[in-house]
């Protein structure tokens, strides 16, 4: 995935459960805006519960973006997973070791 400049609005539900003045117990909903998807994503993956991953959406003006798809995106984000990077251990030695 090319460099996203998408504005993005994370929404999740938190874990704590607020207990306003009425009594009534509500769960609160979230949200956080990024200035692109891919550090939308990361923070999803990298700063919410397992539970809380669960239950987020990512907004942008064009399309929503689902668990499922975030894991995608952030698969591809990692180093080693785009294709321009190079493993070095695929590399052929240019080097020869004499003793």
């Amino acid at each position: 995935m090319k460099g996203s400049t998408e504005v993005a609005t994370v929404f999740w539900y938190s874990r704590e459960i607020r207990e306003p003045a009425d009594g009534v117990k509500k769960l609160g909903v979230r949200n956080r805006k990024f200035e692109s998807v891919e550090n939308a994503v990361a923070f999803v993956m990298e700063k919410l519960s397992a539970t809380e991953r669960g239950t987020s959406i990512i907004m942008t003006a064009t399309r929503s973006i689902y668990p499922m798809d975030m894991k995608d995106i952030y698969a591809g984000l990692k180093p080693g997973n785009s294709p321009r990077s190079v493993n070095r251990r695929d590399l052929p030695s240019t080097l020869s070791r004499v003793r």
